[in-house]
């Protein structure tokens, strides 16, 4: 999707054609995402639908997951997750959309946010949220939160109830895992096919970022919901039943 010309301001209103026009899609699509519940609806005035700068944003963040591998059934169920999401926003100024990026914005964060965000582990266990990479320390009070949505995951089990240890326990499987994901992807990208051109295998790793995070991430919820569905095969043979 080309860049889209912004409107000058926020409460700039636009018909459905404009939208389309400055989004570079055709109307028919904007309904169609409304349908899908990818796209919110616009404020009715009579007949007549106005929307914002926001339906232009929403509908760039759309454009950018396509062209990482999303499907829009996958950018449905991204966005429907985190339409409820508001720490990060409330603290850290990330927006729900921001936490759905392939490539998430490296959120900025001074020791006091992180404690309004984890007072069970800050300051106690900071050691062990930077071990796990959770956080990033860059100076005195300066830290950077390479993954938002999962620093938000952790804040969501820590106030459901969940003990520090046992959310650290699912911090460090995790950063594991993504070693041991990291590690493969990069030894199969450094032994190109011969006939494989540099150019092609730039486009390959570009597309294939977006398509690893997001597929190790529909895996990681499938073999999820086999573990929690007790009509799954494999955890009535885990359990003996």
């Amino acid at each position: 999707m080309p860049p889209a010309p912004h409107p000058a301001s926020s409460h700039e209103e636009l018909t459905v054609d404009a939208l389309a026009a400055g989004a570079g899609l055709p109307s028919r699509t904007i309904r169609e995402y409304q349908t899908m519940g990818l796209l919110p609806p616009p404020e009715r005035r009579g007949r007549v639908g106005i929307y914002r700068r926001a339906h232009l944003r929403r509908l760039e963040l759309i454009g950018r997951l396509q062209d990482r591998g999303y499907s829009l059934a996958g950018i449905r169920d991204l966005l429907t997750s985190w339409r409820e999401g508001n720490e990060l926003s409330d603290i850290l100024g990330l927006g729900p959309d921001e936490l759905v990026y392939i490539d998430e914005p490296g959120a900025p964060a001074t020791l006091d946010e992180l404690a309004r965000l984890l007072p069970q582990l800050v300051p106690d266990r900071l050691d062990d949220l930077v071990a796990v990479r959770l956080l990033e320390h860059y100076g005195p009070d300066r830290y950077c939160v390479p993954s938002p949505s999962l620093l938000q995951l952790t804040a969501d089990a820590l106030s459901a109830g969940y003990r520090p240890r046992e959310v650290l326990r699912l911090l460090t499987s995790v950063h594991e895992a993504a070693n041991v994901v990291a590690g493969a992807a990069a030894r199969l990208l450094a032994r190109p096919p011969a006939f494989l051109s540099a150019d092609d295998l730039a486009q390959l790793a570009t597309r294939g970022r977006g398509l690893l995070a997001h597929g190790t991430g529909r895996m990681t919820i499938y073999e999820l919901g086999r573990r929690l569905d007790p009509s799954s095969p494999t955890r009535r043979n885990r359990t003996g039943r």
